[in-house]
């Protein structure tokens, strides 16, 4: 309880520095959604080879160097829209859709120059916040209960909700070896909140009270199936990077590497899930099968949690073009390893009803995969800078194989390959920046399996394993847009010498 008000304490302070909060929003599995709405967000993040600014503690700690005076940073995103279409995500023509809308501040730093040598940073930066909230209802008549006579009526209610929040707060430095060479390294603590609810409630029934069969009349009743998984949760943990930076002339170059996060602590721990079926005939025979109600419900101790990261390396340059106008070019890619399947949440369950299987346990992975990005920059005055960029954001779970697990323990969810663009300028007044942009993202998929066919139900279908339902098919369609608009300050209190 103590860790829990701590926890709660820890948030309402965040949300009084910063002007607006919202709820916590499951993984994506999208390494570089991260969008810190600052100078390194305008070239898309490919700053790894200098062009950081203050994001330089999360993107590559030697580029904190870079600065030569001390700043404090905030920056919020103005308004974001997201929006999703999902082509025939339950059954053949049946189709779930979503568009949000959110105002979340993203990024604040404090960065100074103890000594000629040595830069240093504190930070608070949210590096992703997914949410997708999905609902919607199915009535219709159809013939579903083969031993009734004519239709039933037919009623569906799907509810998907996808929320997950990852926060950072942390410290880095940057060390000046000598005129060309920085090193650097930063320490960091995320906090992950995961918010995860999928439920699928089906029932049949006759459509008259009065049931008539060529045996006589039987007695009213409704075949029913409801699924239902939740999973809730905070989990702190800890991970560092490691950075070099060379730089000479107009061309410099940038490493850095992540470690896998370590799992410190968890709070706020809460797993159910639900299998229930009543009233189903067996196919092929006149006999009801055997009604069923698996469920358990795990909290606080009772259950384990573990959300890692993978490790990663990244690359960067950035190269000053010869014109008569300063130009800059920005590179960066980026390797995440892979996760091989792990269990993300596990309990004791209640195995004497279960038959011994993890009911209680939820498991994930990741590919390996590799992200690219390019930015360019561009002084239009000695106070303005255009600057625009262009990176991919591949999933790290798409086409994920998670074996030796069961599929059904896996966190349902989308696996978009999304691609990002960004634009905006900096103006410089007085000696502070203003930092104005723009994003939009684009991701598509087709050819996925359906959450469930509900459009064909028939009342048990052998194939799957299931009742009230057909057998999906892998015709489903997705497309998401998503529009960040942002705004950010950079305030530069004092100077010092340069290197």
């Amino acid at each position: 309880m103590a860790w829990e008000w701590h926890t709660t304490l820890w948030r309402w302070l965040l949300a009084a520095l910063l002007p607006v909060t919202l709820p916590a929003s499951a993984q994506s599995f999208n390494y570089w959604t991260r969008n810190f709405n600052e100078e390194s967000s305008l070239v898309s993040g490919a700053v790894v080879g200098g062009g950081a600014g203050p994001s330089a503690i999360y993107y590559n700690p030697a580029v904190i160097g870079e600065k030569s005076n001390s700043q404090f940073s905030i920056h919020a995103s103005l308004f974001s829209m997201n929006q999703y279409n999902i082509r025939n995500a339950l059954g053949n023509g049946v189709d779930l859709s979503s568009t949000q809308f959110i105002v979340e501040p993203r990024f604040i730093s404090y960065m100074m120059r103890p000594h000629h040598r040595w830069t240093v940073e504190f930070a608070f930066l949210n590096n992703e916040n997914y949410r997708l909230d999905l609902n919607t209802s199915l009535d219709m008549q159809v013939d579903v209960l083969r031993h009734l006579p004519g239709e039933e009526r037919y009623y569906a209610r799907f509810r998907y909700t996808d929320r997950y929040r990852d926060d950072w707060v942390g410290a880095g430095f940057s060390y000046r070896i000598n005129a060309y060479w920085k090193a650097g390294m930063s320490m960091m603590v995320p906090i992950r909140s995961l918010d995860y609810n999928y439920l699928v409630d089906l029932s049949a029934m006759p459509l008259s009270d009065t049931i008539l069969t060529g045996e006589g009349p039987v007695p009213y009743y409704s075949a029913r199936y409801e699924e239902m998984d939740y999973i809730h949760l905070n989990n702190y943990r800890l991970l560092w990077k490691g950075g070099l930076l060379y730089h000479r002339g107009r061309v410099g170059w940038g490493l850095s590497v992540t470690t896998p996060s370590v799992n410190v602590y968890a709070d706020g721990k809460r797993v159910a899930r639900r299998q229930s079926r009543s009233n189903i005939m067996a196919p092929d025979t006149a006999v009801m099968l055997p009604d069923q109600d698996l469920v358990d419900y795990k909290e606080k101790k009772d259950v384990k949690v573990d959300l890692r990261t993978p490790w990663s390396v990244a690359l960067g340059g950035t190269f000053q073009l010869p014109a008569r106008r300063k130009q800059m070019l920005y590179l960066t890619a980026e390797y995440f390893a892979s996760l091989k399947p792990y269990r993300v949440v596990e309990a004791e369950e209640l195995r004497s009803s279960l038959q011994g299987r993890e009911w209680l346990t939820f498991v994930s992975g990741g590919r390996a995969i590799l992200n690219v990005a390019a930015g360019y920059n561009v002084y239009l005055r000695e106070n303005l800078q255009l600057m625009g960029g262009f990176r991919t954001d591949f999933n790290a779970r798409k086409d994920l194989d998670l074996s030796p697990f069961e599929e059904a323990k896996k966190i349902k969810g989308l696996t978009l390959d999304i691609y990002r663009f960004s634009g905006g300028m900096i103006f410089t007044f007085k000696g502070q920046d203003i930092i104005m942009g723009v994003q939009y993202s684009i991701g598509r998929e087709a050819g996925r399996e359906q959450f469930a066919n509900l459009a064909e139900p028939v009342e048990y279908n052998e194939e799957i394993g299931m009742p009230l339902q057909g057998t999906p098919h892998d015709n489903m369609r997705i497309l998401s847009n998503n529009l960040n608009f942002y705004f950010g300050a950079t305030f530069n209190f004092n100077s010092s010498k340069q290197d």
